[in-house]
């Protein structure tokens, strides 16, 4: 499997990197990353953020559920898609990506 998860939302088809999500210490469940808590036990502490971890918690609920959709991992109702990069924020990666390359 990819390192993304596909899910699907009000607005069609998403890609949610495993970099994007993160497991709930207390129940298990898979999180958006951004979620404050955890929005099936309202957890608030410590997160697993492992990238094998996340990866075998994808791969479970893609087993599960055939993929992954919104509300697998956040409560619908409250999330809010991240707004499109400026053209400022792409140039600084660009710029940043420039610079690691010419620095090897």
């Amino acid at each position: 499997m990819s390192r993304q998860a596909g899910h699907s939302g009000n607005r069609g088809a998403t890609l949610i990197r495993e970099s994007d999500l993160k497991l709930c210490q207390l129940c298990g469940w898979l999180n958006l990353g951004t979620n404050a808590e955890c929005f099936v036990c309202g957890w608030r502490g410590h997160f697993e953020q492992s990238s094998d971890v996340i990866h075998a918690a994808v791969e479970m609920t893609i087993r599960r559920y055939g993929r992954i959709e919104l509300q697998h991992i956040t409560d619908p109702r409250n999330y809010h898609a991240p707004a499109a990069p400026t053209l400022r924020n792409r140039l600084l990666v660009f710029w940043a990506r420039l610079h690691a390359l010419l620095r090897r």
